[in-house]
Parts: C-alpha cells; structure tokens; sequence
C-alpha cells in the first residue's frame, strides 16, 4: 500500500492516482479492522480497569479478500505489572503474589486480534519481541496468551451423549402422548407391564413435580428454606465471578460495608442444605426403625441402595452432559466458564460417582461445586451411628450427636493450628496463595469431618419434630420473642462476625478456628428454631409465607438446580460482549442474579423431567420389589417419588 501511495505522488493525474490506490485499499482494508478490533486503553485506568478489550464481532468478522481461508482469532495478552504497592493500600491482604496469567486476582489483559494460524506460543513470542516503553527490568511484557475457540470439537463424547439425550427424550415423548392416552381412556390406572415405560411420562412427572400440595412427609417451611438457600450459593458464586470484572477496586470497596457480608459469606447456605439433610434424613427414617430393622443387614442394604439410585442418574448424567454439551458455553470474549473442570469430567467422572472427588486428587475437579454431594453423601453413610442410639432412648441419641460435635470440633482446632487457616476463603484468595487455597479446601472447606455439625443438628431436630408432631406446644408470647431473639442474634453474628476479618483485622490461630467450628454449629441451631416455630404455630406472617404452597416446586428443583447452576452462570455471562464490570449489589442482583436462577429454575426442570423424576419412579419399584411390598393402587405410585425423596 505505501509503494502504491509513493506512485501516486508521482502522478499528474487524481484519476489515476485512484485508479491505481483504491484495489489496493480495498484489499488491505481487513486489516484496519483486524488492528481496530484490538484492546485499548480504557477509563478508570487509576480505579485499576485491568480489562482492556477491543471488538470481539469486529475480530471475527475480520476476512481477507485475495484469501477466503484467512481468518482471525481473539485472543488475550496476559501483561506481567508488578501492582502489589498499588493494591496493598486498597486490599485486606499482604501480598497479591505475580498478577500474571489466567485466573490471577490481578490479572491485567487486553486483547489481540490475530491469525488463526498462529498459536497461543507464536503469539507470546511475538509480542514480547514487540519493543514497549512501559518494559520493565526483569519483566516480559506479555507472560501468557490465551486465545478464545473458535470452532466447537463434535468429537465422540458429544456423540454418545447425543445418542443418549436422544433415547431418553424419545421415551419421555413417546410415554407422554401414551400416558395422556391411557388417561383419557382408562381413567389414572396404569397397565402394570408398562409402567417403567410410563415412569418418563413428562405429564404424570409433571404433575407430581409441579403439584403445589404439601407433602405429609415434609416439614413445613422446608421448601422454602431449601430454594432460598440454592438461589443464595448462585449468588455466592456469581459474586465469585465478579474477581475478573474490569474494576477489582469497586469489588475490594464492599469490604468497608457490612452488609455486603450477607452476599460475601453465602458459605452458609451449603450449611443450611446439611442442617436439612439430617432434619429430612431424621424426620422421615426414625419413624420407620425399630431394633429389629436394625439388626438386619437387609435395612441398611436398602437406606443405602436407596441413596445411591436417588441421586447418581440426574447427577451423573449431567456430569457427562457438562463434560460434553458444557463447553458449547465457552464461545465470546470473556471466557468465564470452567472449560478445565469439563475436561476434566471426562477422564475424573469415576470419583464423582462414587462420591469421593473430596477426597481423592481434591484439587483436580470435575464439577467443582458437587464437593457438596460427596462430602453429603459421607455424612449419610455414618448417619447409623447417630439414628440407632435414639433406639435406646433420648439420652443416648443425643449423647452420640455430641460425641459426635466434640469430635468434629476438636479436628477442626487441630488443622486450624497445624496449617494455620484462615477462617475464609475470600480473603486468602485476594493474597493469591493458592497452596493455602487449596489447603483450605482439601482439608477443612469439603471435609465431611469437619462440615458435620449441622447435619447432626439437623438430625438432632428431626427427632424433635417426630416425637414432637402430635404434641400441642403452648408458648407464651414472650417466650416465643425471646427465642426469635436468640435465633436471630446467632445466625446474624454467624454471618457479620468476619466483617473485620475481611477488612484487615488480624485474628489469631484460635480465633479463627473458633470462629470456623462454632460459627455453623450455632447457624444450625439458629435453623432449628426456624424450624420449629413455623411447624409449631409461633412463627407468625413469617411461617405463612414460608409455608405457601408455590414453594413447593421450586424447592424440588433445587438438587438439580444445584448441579447445572455454575454451567448456566458461565453460559450467562459469556453471552455478554463487554468485559464483567461490578456496578453494586442492586444492578447485579436484578441484572443478573434474577435472570441466572431463573435460567438456572428452567433448566432444573427439563433436567428433572427427565434424569431425575423417571428414575425416581424406577428406583421406588425397585425398592418395592427388593422389599416384597405388593403394588396397591395408583396413588401409591404417585407418591413413590415423593417419599423416596429425603
């Protein structure tokens, strides 16, 4: 283009001139866009902007016209700024540790627009050969190039799981349009031989998932406190996602207001879905044990088959679906899915389904957010030794639950001081330590041992409310307020405690590790109030609301809201061109929490519909069979779901 422009100089002629320059324009014009779709430098750069990003759709629009197989990438260059003095005056942490690469705290990127052709290493060495002024002494410019996919591998994983989804969307039709069929001509009854096919009925499972009647089986209120706390982990980990906005400094601020604690430590919610695990777990298997029942080997064999056939086929088949379908969510700028954790499903899903990725190679994950089925399911493997003693009395039951907390807590103090733990993960994770990190994780965050407090409370509170259920409570009003007090005082401290913690305040060793083993002791009892009042008449508009019928639903959905949530997080806010940028609690909650949990509630229920609820219905014959229990009627069906279901 520049000899075409020296010619044109030269000649007398404008018409020529044009003549001669506009092919070569035309054919180099691709580039003006490519180099325009670059990164720039943004505003806020003193707020610390660290997302500098160009035009994505400008960078993949990008087309070589001489060369139709010329195509472009975007990519991300990783920038190696030493930032610890700027953000040590700004943040509740010592050290920040190397801002370079993915996924760093402080991880300053913009972006470049380049050919296909190269790869990630081509890039890195180019750019760092490009001479910068901003270079400093013992820093390369560019430490780490990262390239978003450009095209989607339909390898045959993707295949298999196609296949799969297909015959299982088949049965579900194809038992639909017969169910409705049968239920027109015949009324509600089921031929017997066709019931495990009409068990993926979308209509019969339908029915059941969205019927709004209260389950006798399920203590009031419990729905409610189930959906509340799954939507409260989707905005703990949406928060999460907020650590690579474009303006880290406005996310650090919410630190000096104490409300922000509420969303900061929704570590919480995962306590209150353990309280009710034991509460369910109590309430709906004591009544059924008797010392003979638990003298035969036969009734474990069941509670636990029970188990495992209730929860692995949606759970498993999702992890196969995340390892697969999941990384269709990758595509845009910004690359907020967890594209390792897929990967890693592929070769890791054996751990999972076995329920021991907590504890086996913890630090390589396979959907990352299920430590919370493993570490449930190792609690209901020794809850026996926390059910049988109430066989024996009152006394015994709840002397097994404190032999039980005393234990826990006494190996919570003991790995508090042996690797000297914070009580949080938020601000070790502003430090970039990510060997406490993980120690925090591996050791104390996903460890049944240490998470069991509130699922004994639970269990503890379950036998209340049994032995409880046909007995008139009378409480005066002043009593009743004082325990509201109470309730209210511990949960709230729970949660505002680590206030000054995450400010800078430094707490010793003891300190942190009583806070961490008393912390969701005293939530779960503070729960139990929550739950005894509304099932006892002293909970007021509060227990009203809590016990409405539309919770029901929604807190059925809540387990497989739980396994696709961070999928539909990532999917979310890849969708947005623009780089995540924190604007306050307000924007974030009605401008992506709402349409997050209610992407998050759809896919729950298609997820249900077929994964969960089908085989639900097959486990309840299998059981029925496995135990010699003769089929009655159709009602009996209907509810198997249900009462399998604790």
């Amino acid at each position: 283009m520049g000899k075409k422009l020296v010619e044109c100089s030269k000649m007398k002629n404008p018409q020529e001139c044009k003549f001669l320059t506009d092919p070569a324009f035309n054919d180099n014009i691709y580039s003006l866009y490519q180099l325009d779709s670059f990164g720039k430098l943004p505003g806020d750069i003193l707020g610390m902007n660290k997302i500098w990003m160009g035009d994505y759709d400008e960078c993949m629009d990008v087309g070589n016209p001489k060369d139709p197989d010329y195509k472009t990438q975007f990519c991300w260059a990783h920038l190696n700024v030493p930032l610890g003095s700027v953000l040590k005056s700004k943040t509740p942490t010592k050290s920040v540790g190397s801002t370079c690469g993915e996924g760093k705290p402080a991880d300053i990127k913009t972006n470049v627009c380049m050919p296909r052709s190269c790869s990630e290493n081509d890039l890195l060495a180019i750019l760092n050969n490009i001479p910068h002024k901003l270079a400093m002494k013992g820093f390369k410019s560019v430490c780490e190039v990262t390239c978003r996919p450009t095209s989607f591998n339909f390898d045959l994983p993707f295949w298999c799981m196609t296949i799969v989804l297909t015959i299982v969307l088949s049965l579900c039709v194809s038992a639909t349009l017969f169910d409705q069929y049968i239920q027109k001509r015949f009324g509600e009854a089921h031929p017997k031989k066709l019931r495990y096919w009409l068990a993926f009925s979308f209509l019969t499972n339908g029915q059941n998932l969205l019927r709004t009647s209260r389950n006798p089986n399920v203590l009031k209120g419990v729905e409610c406190i189930r959906f509340l706390s799954f939507t409260w982990v989707v905005s703990g980990h949406l928060w999460g996602y907020f650590g690579f906005a474009d303006n880290p400094l406005a996310v650090v601020d919410i630190f000096s207001s104490i409300e922000y604690e509420v969303w900061i430590n929704a570590f919480f919610s995962v306590d209150t879905f353990f309280f009710l695990s034991g509460l369910m777990l109590a309430y709906s298997f004591l009544p059924k044990l008797t010392l003979r029942k638990a003298m035969n080997p036969n009734t474990w064999l069941i509670f636990y088959v029970h188990r495992f056939l209730r929860l692995t086929p949606a759970y498993i088949s999702f992890i196969f679906f995340y390892a697969t379908y999941g990384l269709l969510s990758d595509f845009g700028p910004n690359g907020l899915s967890k594209v390792q954790d897929m990967k890693n499903c592929r070769t890791l899903w054996w751990k999972n389904i076995l329920y021991v990725n907590n504890l086996i190679e913890p630090r390589r994950t396979c959907l990352s957010v299920t430590w919370y089925m493993a570490t449930d399911t190792q609690m209901y493997l020794l809850s026996p030794l926390f059910l049988i003693p109430f066989l024996f009395g009152t006394t015994f039951g709840f002397l097994a639950i404190l032999i039980g907390l005393v234990l826990s807590t006494a190996i919570t103090y003991y790995l508090f001081f042996r690797y000297d733990l914070p009580p949080t993960l938020l601000r070790v994770y502003m430090t970039g330590n990510i060997e406490l990190i993980h120690q925090l994780q591996d050791f104390v965050y996903a460890a049944s041992y240490v998470r069991i407090p509130p699922f004994l409370i639970g269990i503890g509170m379950g036998y209340v409310m049994w032995k409880t259920r046909n007995v008139k409570i009378r409480m005066n009003l002043f009593v009743s307020t004082l325990f509201w007090c109470i309730s209210t005082i511990i949960c709230t401290s729970s949660i505002f405690s680590l206030h000054w913690f995450n400010r800078g305040d430094e707490w010793t060793t003891f300190q942190r590790a009583t806070y961490y083993a008393f912390s969701r002791l005293l939530w779960s009892v503070g729960l139990s109030w929550l739950v005894f009042a509304i099932n006892r008449g002293q909970s007021g508009l509060i227990g009203k609301f809590m016990s409405l019928n539309f919770w029901n639903p929604l807190g059925k959905l809540a387990f497989c809201g739980y396994l696709c949530h961070i999928m539909i997080i990532g999917t979310f806010l890849n969708m947005q061109k623009a780089p995540l940028h924190f604007s306050g609690a307000f924007q974030t909650y009605f401008s992506n929490l709402v349409p997050i949990v209610f992407m998050t509630t759809l896919f729950a229920l298609f997820w249900s519909l077929m994964f969960e609820m089908p085989f639900a219905r097959l486990e309840g014959y299998f059981l029925q069979q496995l135990m010699g229990v003769p089929r009655r009627n159709e009602k009996d069906e209907k509810q198997i779901v249900e009462c399998t279901k604790i």
